[in-house]
This record gives C-alpha cells, structure tokens and sequence, in this order.
C-alpha cells in the first residue's frame, strides 16, 4: 500500500496579505496611542485649566446715569425731560430698585466718587446719624442704602484721573499734553459721524424711556447685554479710522486710561473669592468694565438681568 503525503504551502499572495494586515493593524495601534495624549488635551476646557473648582469672587456692575444730570458728557437731557428723584412716586420706584439689587447681598460697594477728604464715609454717617438728608445723588439713593441694609462699614470711591489729566498738570509734561490733542476735537468727530447723530437719537430714546418706565424696568434695559455692548463702542464712535495717528493715542491716556486706572484700584480692594462686588457707575464706564470682568477666569461676572434667580 502506498501511503501519499501531502503538505500545504501557503500561497505566497496569501501569506503576503496576511503580514500587511498585521502591519496595518501594529501601525493603527501606534497611531491611536500618539493620539490619545491629544485627544485628551482636546477634550479638556479652558475653564477647567485656568479655573477649576476654585471659587470667585462674584462682581455685579450697575451702569446708571447721572440721577442730578451734571451736564459733563456730550449728550445733556432736555431740561423737560428730567426726571425728579426726589418725588415721591420715584422714592418708592428707588426702593423698588434697591430691594432688587438687595438679592446680591453685596460685601462692598464701588462708586464712581474721588472721595476727597473722604467724604461718603462723612456723609453716610451723618446720614446714620440723622444729620445728613440723602440728595437726588444716585451714590446717595442707591449706595447709603445698600450700606444701610447689610451694615457695610466701607463704600469705596474709586474714581481716576486721566493720564492726559496728570500730564497736563505737570509743567515737565504740559506741552506734550497739549500738542498731542492740538487740532483734535473728539465731541465734534462724534457728533458729524453718521453712528454718532444715530446714538444721539438712542440717547434721547432713553430718556423718553425712563419718562414712561419705572427705574426698575429702566435699570433692567440700561444694564442689558445689548445695551452694555453697544455703550462699549460709542467711546470710540466717530474717532478711530481719521488720517491723524494721534487720535489713537489721545483716546488711551484719555477715557480709556481713566477707566483702566479705576479698574486698577478696585482689584486692589478685592481681596476675598467670598467677595460680592457691587460696582455703581455710569453705565459707559461699566459698559467698559464689563469687556474686563466678562473675559477674567479670576471673577464670576453677575448680569442685572439675572439677579432673580441668584444664589450666592
């Protein structure tokens, strides 16, 4: 009997397919473990890098205008157009608008005041002492009573100068100061500028506002996100894109100095993450402030808008 015996050989086109398979498999493997690390990092916040669970300083900003019209800015109320802060159909709406506010429970209070010869610790109290009446000022209507409700001991006037200001106040800087805004009028570029006649029209939209609203209702519209950063641009409306380089430079040691240098002073008296920051100012000053806070990993930023629904 005859015995066969038969060997099998693979196939070379088989045996080839084979290591590639294996060879792409070793290759995917290698290219999901370079991967992984990113896939991770890509998978990770900013917050959760530059914030964690560190917990911050809440910050309220209050924009307001002026309650006694100081007549100061370039756009000055109709004199029939006023409102009376004192009568008593807006005493109560103030109450209102304080009582709202109160939800924040503020730990300190920011107001747009030099404070010389610290005058609004003098003055509120003698207001505790029943010695001062509370003025149409809206540091007076809005600030003192906050201080009132949750015995604040401190109200800080953090106000600034400009550095064209302190320039112009040197006699070593004078003349620098004085060339560099020589020829430029930045009240008339606004007012000849298409954006400018247009804010004009809002600003007389917003008086005809708080004629027919209470200072609620108004707060709630002056403080919304729309209106804050619309308010942000109508520092620069009409004055960037002229020939003159100086413009730039004028509008940095003016306004914007002056908003940078009162930024400066409030962080200093920050102090706490349990700090809630209440900042009272006019509302094209916390239209700026608001780009600050809203952008930092260092400050939870409060919209007015959402203090019904605030858990401190």
């Amino acid at each position: 009997m005859e015995i066969r015996y038969y060997s099998y050989t693979r196939p070379l086109s088989v045996t080839l397919n084979h290591n590639q398979t294996i060879y792409k498999m070793k290759k995917l493997k290698l290219i999901f473990f370079l991967l992984l690390p990113l896939i991770s990092i890509k998978a990770q916040s900013v917050d959760d890098i530059l914030i964690g669970d560190k917990n911050l300083p809440d910050v309220l900003l209050i924009g307001t205008f002026h309650f006694s019209y100081y007549d100061e800015d370039t756009y000055k109320t109709n004199p029939e157009d006023r409102i009376d802060i004192l009568s008593d159909k807006r005493q109560l709406e103030i109450k209102e608008l304080v009582e709202y506010i109160s939800r924040f429970k503020p730990t300190k209070i920011f107001v747009e005041d030099f404070n010389k010869n610290n005058i609004l610790m003098n003055n509120y109290r003698e207001y505790k002492n029943g010695n001062y009446q509370l003025t149409s000022d809206e540091i007076d209507q809005i600030a003192y009573r906050l201080m009132d409700d949750f015995q604040l001991d401190t109200i800080y006037g953090v106000d600034q100068k400009t550095i064209f200001q302190t320039l112009y106040s040197n006699d070593e800087t004078k003349d620098y100061a004085f060339d560099l805004y020589k020829g430029l009028d930045f009240e008339r570029d606004f007012l000849d500028s298409e954006i400018g006649k247009k804010y004009m029209k809002l600003y007389e939209y917003e008086d005809q506002y708080l004629l027919e609203n209470s200072m609620l209702d108004y707060f709630k519209w002056l403080n919304s996100p729309e209106k804050k950063n619309r308010g942000f641009y109508s520092l620069f409306a009409g004055i960037f894109g002229q020939e003159d380089e100086r413009v730039a430079d004028a509008s940095t040691i003016g306004m914007v100095s002056r908003n940078f240098r009162t930024l400066n002073l409030i962080e200093k008296n920050i102090n706490s993450a349990n700090d809630r920051i209440l900042i009272l100012f006019g509302s094209s000053h916390t239209d700026f402030f608001k780009l600050y806070y809203e952008s930092s990993p260092e400050h939870n930023l409060i919209e007015f808008n959402d203090l019904e629904n605030y858990n401190e």
